[in-house]
């Protein structure tokens, strides 16, 4: 090949290279900047039609002594039995 061609091929490359990276690095800018803006007029209408807020009672549930006991025995047995096969 020509040395002349390489370089010709090698110098398109790079121009084609920045174009593609300047159109990106464009866009994901553009891009920014309408989120911010949008994310503005999400604000603007949240102030005029504010969404109603449902408080979430959460409910928790004691064990009773004998669920304690079964889940302590459940624990233990899978402790030994790692133990027994040399896991932990």
């Amino acid at each position: 090949m020509n040395l002349e061609l390489i370089m010709q091929n090698l110098q398109e490359g790079i121009i084609l290279g920045i174009l593609g990276m300047g159109v990106v690095m464009i866009f994901l800018t553009l891009m920014m900047y309408i989120m911010k803006f949008t994310e503005q007029i999400m604000f603007k209408l949240n102030g005029w039609f504010p969404e109603e807020v449902q408080e979430v009672v959460k409910k928790t549930i004691a064990a009773t002594p004998k669920q304690e006991e079964e889940i302590a025995a459940a624990v233990a047995a899978v402790a030994h039995k790692e133990l027994v096969k040399g896991g932990v």
